[in-house]
């Protein structure tokens, strides 16, 4: 951890403790520094080190409830609903959707015939390194959507968006899949921390359809 964190991990500890008076204040800050050094540990801290900080004293209560509020904020996701769907736009907005995640995710978007999306989905989360995933439950989740097209979106927590041979052939099966349904494969991304692959990009730079 750097020592711009560290400062920062330091200094907002000191304003999240609203004790009565400097000396109270610094016994709860060294009290809690000492158990919890860093960002890292905070974020590991179970429910039995939360009910025990608890206890020592009310003046705790704030700290915990903006650790949780920390805690909702990372978990949730950026709504993506009513925006017209393309590669690029999709890409960009699941790169912030899967932000801070560690498993491996799989995202469903639906679109009408207008290519706008009208719901979505996390169908399955995995593991760190791989995510099990069955073409008939996402077909299922789509004709439930009277959905025209989809755009499957699957998250690579280690950054590298290059795909492996197990993910492509799982596009071509959902393309496979999509053809007999009258359903549209839109795109099938994998994204990043800061980039995404596009199949259908990947396709079109290839010459292929």
């Amino acid at each position: 951890m750097t020592n711009s964190v560290e400062d920062q991990y330091v200094n907002l500890l000191v304003r999240s403790i609203p004790a009565a008076t400097i000396k109270r204040g610094e016994e709860l800050f060294l009290k809690f520094l000492e158990q919890f050094p860093n960002p890292v540990a905070v974020k590991q801290m179970s429910r039995t080190q939360r009910a025990q900080v608890l206890e020592w004293g009310p003046e705790m209560r704030a700290l915990i409830a903006g650790i949780e509020l920390g805690q909702l904020v990372g978990k949730s996701h950026p709504e993506i609903c009513g925006h017209a769907y393309s590669s690029v736009t999709l890409g960009q907005q699941m790169i912030d959707y899967f932000a801070g995640d560690e498993q491996e995710s799989v995202v469903i978007a639906c679109t009408d015939v207008h290519n706008d999306v009208i719901d979505y989905k996390t169908v399955f989360k995995g593991g760190h390194s791989e995510c099990l995933l069955y073409p008939d439950q996402i077909f299922a989740y789509a004709l439930r959507q009277s959905a025209t097209g989809i755009a499957m979106v699957h998250n690579h927590p280690s950054g590298d968006v290059k795909p492996s041979d197990q993910d492509l052939r799982f596009a071509k099966r959902l393309e496979r899949g999509s053809r007999i349904l009258g359903i549209q494969l839109l795109d099938f991304l994998i994204v990043g921390q800061e980039r995404y692959f596009s199949w259908r990009e990947s396709q079109q730079s290839n010459g292929e359809r």
